[in-house]
C-alpha cells in the first residue's frame, strides 16, 4: 500500500499531522496510508525507507535538527538540507514541507525543490484542502510510474531476447535513473548502468565472435 511520510525530530508534531491525514483518507476512501519516522543519522537510509514503503509523498519538517533521536543527539540537517539532497536522486516525487518554520532564509532558498510549503497551523486548521491535493499527485505518481515500469521491464526483455538497438539502451538508461532501479544512491546507480554498459558489450562482443565462427 502507498503511504505519505512525515520526517519530524517531535513525535507529538507527526502524530497530530498523522491523525489528521488519517481522518481525510477515511472520509475519501483513498487507498493511501500514512506512517512517520524520526529523521535519520544517515542521508542514504532514506531510500530504502521510501522503497521499502511505497512513499509516494514525504512530508518534511524544516527544524529535523531540534531534538535528540534514537542515539541521543540530534541530526546535523534541516528539512531544507534533506530536500536538496534528496533531489539530486529523486525528481519527481511530490516532497512537502510542513512547519512552523515556514519563513527562515534557509528554507525560503529551497521553495522550488519543494511541491509546497506549508504553515505547520494551515495545515491542520485545512487538512481537507491539503490532503485532496497530495491524494492526486499521489495518483499521478503512482501511475506514472507504474506505466514506465512497465516499459522498463518490456525493454530489458527485448534486450535479453537479442533485440538491441542503441534506442532501446538509451530509454533504458533514461527509465534507470528516473525510477532509481535499483534503488539506491546516484554512485550506486551510475556504477550499475557502468557494469550494465560492460557486460552487454561483452555479449555483443561475443556474439559476433559466435558469427564469425559460423561463417569461417
Amino acid at each position: 500500500m502507498a503511504a505519505i511520510a512525515i520526517i519530524d525530530d517531535n513525535f507529538e508534531q507527526s502524530e497530530t499531522i498523522c491523525a489528521n491525514l488519517e481522518i481525510e483518507i477515511e472520509k475519501n476512501n483513498s487507498n493511501l496510508k500514512v506512517i512517520s519516522s524520526l529523521p535519520f543519522r544517515d542521508l542514504q537510509a532514506y531510500f530504502n525507507f521510501i522503497e521499502q514503503n511505497d512513499v509516494c509523498i514525504l512530508i518534511l519538517d524544516e527544524k529535523l535538527n531540534d531534538q535528540s533521536i534514537l542515539d541521543g543527539k540530534p541530526v546535523e540537517y534541516k528539512g531544507s538540507d534533506l530536500v536538496k539532497f534528496l533531489r539530486h536522486t529523486l525528481k519527481n516525487i511530490p516532497i512537502y514541507s510542513v512547519t512552523s518554520y515556514h519563513y527562515v532564509e534557509e528554507l525560503k532558498e529551497s521553495y522550488s525543490q519543494f511541491e509546497d510549503v506549508i504553515k505547520r497551523t494551515d495545515f491542520i486548521e485545512e487538512t481537507e484542502k491539503y490532503f485532496k491535493k497530495m491524494w492526486r499527485l499521489a495518483n499521478n505518481y503512482l501511475k506514472e510510474n507504474i506505466t514506465e515500469l512497465s516499459e522498463f521491464n518490456d525493454i530489458l526483455t527485448k534486450i535479453s531476447s537479442g533485440d538491441t538497438t542503441p534506442d532501446l539502451q538509451q530509454r533504458l538508461k533514461a527509465l534507470q535513473v528516473k525510477l532509481e532501479l535499483p534503488f539506491a544512491g546516484f554512485d550506486d546507480r551510475r556504477s550499475w548502468l557502468e557494469e550494465y554498459d560492460k557486460k552487454l558489450g561483452e555479449l555483443q562482443s561475443l556474439n559476433e565472435a559466435i558469427k564469425k565462427k559460423l561463417n569461417s
